[in-house]
């Protein structure tokens, strides 16, 4: 999939600044190639709660949006930035927001920071990152419409 999506960011593309949506032209920016790997693994057979969009900041590139992909081996990630799938807390990002478990239309805020502490503890415990006590964030949004 990553090499079927040309990058191209939403305002030189769709004239606004955040759009998500599955291209059907070849271009789009993460969250276009976010959203286009769920929908396909959905279409593969995937159950849907298994399949969250996240919200991250990366060093390399900022704000940035992925898919997590919910396994008996805890959760991965799959990444238009690289081809390998890595555990959530092997990826080097500072999660900011997913879409809840319950509701793919709310969105819940992640921990703020992932501190070496955290990481360490992390690693020691395989799962999910932890949602902040509570915290829901509305995803219904003109950008996020469709999710």
């Amino acid at each position: 999939m990553n090499s079927d999506i040309w990058p191209e960011e939403d305002e030189k593309h769709y004239g606004r600044n955040e759009y998500w949506t599955i291209p059907t032209d070849g271009l789009g920016d993460c969250d276009d190639y976010a959203l286009t790997k769920r929908k396909d693994l959905i279409d593969a057979g995937f159950p849907m709660p298994a399949l969250r969009l996240a919200v991250v900041y990366s060093p390399q590139s900022g704000r940035h949006a992925v898919l997590t992909v919910k396994t008996d081996k805890g959760d991965l990630v799959l990444d238009n930035l690289r081809d390998d799938i890595l555990p959530w807390n092997a990826t080097g990002f500072t999660w900011i927001e997913r879409q809840a478990a319950s509701d793919p239309m709310r969105w819940t805020s992640l921990q703020p920071v992932m501190t070496a502490d955290l990481r360490t503890a992390a690693n020691a415990t395989q799962g999910t990152p932890q949602a902040s006590t509570g915290q829901q964030i509305p995803a219904v949004s003109s950008a996020k419409n469709g999710l």
